[in-house]
């Protein structure tokens, strides 16, 4: 037995608080800057150190790989055993894993593969090419929304409700993309999330395992979860009604900006009445900024109504004062941008490497870039093309996809000609046509 005591170390009151709860659902509303990733980091140290839980009785969700990685590392300098079999990740990396291991039931190949959203896209395509769909009144990439929409609220083509002639026909169109998917043995990532929820919801056998294995569920970025992903919640942990686990959910409405994507705030209030939340912690203390730019944060998010309500503070001293500046135009901003930067490394005695430009969008990128170039102030743009979304390393991977599933027409059609074969669109179409198609080259 390990003493526990060295984890709470160094832990404010209300981090304290989090992380020793009593084995019940509960909220966690967690400014930016507070530490959150800390506390659910040890928490999970805690309920293992403490006895009240196997490593494989915890199931923790995150919404990013890269937070996935980083509560795995954290937890393995926390823990004297493997964690690395433990079930944390993203919903949809968690949903891979279980239909992995349920492909069967799930009506899926075993090497079933998985579009991402450019591939999604150039299914949608060639699905709308074969079936003669009018692209300007159905553009591909609204019909990817629409799909994606729908598999968001957990609705088959069948379950969407058809008021006029456009919605049907967008239905139909759905309707083709899931027989196609399914022919070809392909899932998007929307797909793999309803298709877990649905598992779990039609087969009681499964769904009563996985909430006897999994005692503990912790959410990170609750707020920016979706109507499918907070059922899917429900499914895999079960109301107190059902004598369901205790899940912690951790998230801050202030911070919820995906709306665009599904993502649901009001699952937060949901969570409270439906798991009958009892204990709801506040986490205001900010470890990352200056007051004034925190009390210039509360007081403008202080005009948001049906908020939950927290007050960040920090102890690091006012700062800065903020400044606020309203150009004329696009460019006049660049070159504000650019004078700031002259002025901060030459006049203030700055490195231009402790300089950082945020923006909210890549489209502001080009003017803000131009101005920098023109004026001779070197940069470096961060978060560019992802390592898996280059067209190099998609095409290799559609080789490998071809070889272990030769049905998958969307990685087919990728490296058909590339590199360049002399394979003409007309060649690909009486291909695609031939009872044996995909035509593999010898």
């Amino acid at each position: 037995m390990y003493d526990p005591t060295p984890l709470l170390d160094n832990l404010n009151p209300e981090q304290l608080r989090a992380v020793t709860l009593p084995p019940e659902s509960a909220l966690i509303l967690a400014g930016a800057g507070s530490g959150k990733t800390r506390v659910l980091t040890t928490r999970i140290a805690w309920l293992l150190q403490t006895s009240q839980v196997g490593s494989g009785g915890i199931l923790a969700v995150t919404f990013t790989n890269k937070a996935a990685k980083e509560m795995m590392l954290r937890l393995q300098a926390m823990l004297p055993v493997n964690v690395r079999g433990m079930w944390i990740g993203t919903f949809h990396g968690l949903c891979n894993r279980f239909l992995r291991a349920h492909c069967k039931m799930a009506h899926l190949p075993q090497t079933f593969q998985i579009l991402d959203t450019q591939d999604q896209l150039s299914a949608i395509k060639r699905l709308c090419k074969q079936h003669g769909v009018d692209d300007e009144r159905f553009p591909p990439k609204q019909l990817q929304w629409f799909i994606a929409g729908c598999k968001e609220d957990g609705l088959r083509p069948k379950d969407v409700d058809v008021r006029d002639d456009e919605t049907r026909r967008k239905v139909e169109i759905y309707q083709l993309y899931e027989d196609q998917c399914q022919r070809e043995g392909v899932v998007d990532f929307g797909e793999l999330m309803l298709r877990s929820y649905e598992l779990l919801r039609d087969n009681e056998v499964i769904r009563m395992h996985y909430r006897a294995r999994f005692k503990h569920v912790l959410i990170d970025e609750f707020q920016d979860t979706n109507k499918l992903q907070y059922a899917w919640i429900k499914m895999i942990a079960g109301l107190p009604t059902e004598h369901g686990n205790a899940v912690l959910a951790v998230g801050d409405d202030d911070q919820s900006i995906y709306a665009f994507r599904g993502a649901r705030v009001g699952n937060m209030a949901d969570f409270v009445r439906e798991f009958g939340v009892q204990h709801q912690i506040k986490l205001e203390q900010n470890y990352r900024s200056y007051s004034n730019i925190l009390d210039s944060a509360n007081a403008l998010i202080g005009n948001n109504k049906n908020r939950l309500g927290k007050n960040l503070r920090t102890d690091q001293g006012a700062g800065e004062p903020v400044r606020v500046y309203e150009s004329t135009s696009d460019f006049a901003e660049a070159q504000w941008l650019v004078d700031e930067i002259r002025q901060l490394v030459k006049g203030d005695g700055f490195t231009r490497k402790e300089v950082a430009v945020l923006y909210r969008s890549n489209a502001q990128s080009r003017v803000m870039e131009t101005a920098l170039f023109n004026a001779g102030v070197p940069y470096k743009v961060y978060g560019g093309l992802r390592f898996f979304e280059r067209a190099e390393i998609k095409h290799a991977l559609a080789y490998l996809r071809i070889l272990e599933n030769p049905n998958d027409d969307t990685s087919f059609l990728r490296i058909v000609n590339f590199p360049p074969r002399g394979i003409g669109a007309r060649s690909v179409e009486r291909a695609k046509r031939a009872p044996s198609w995909p035509v593999l080259w010898p």
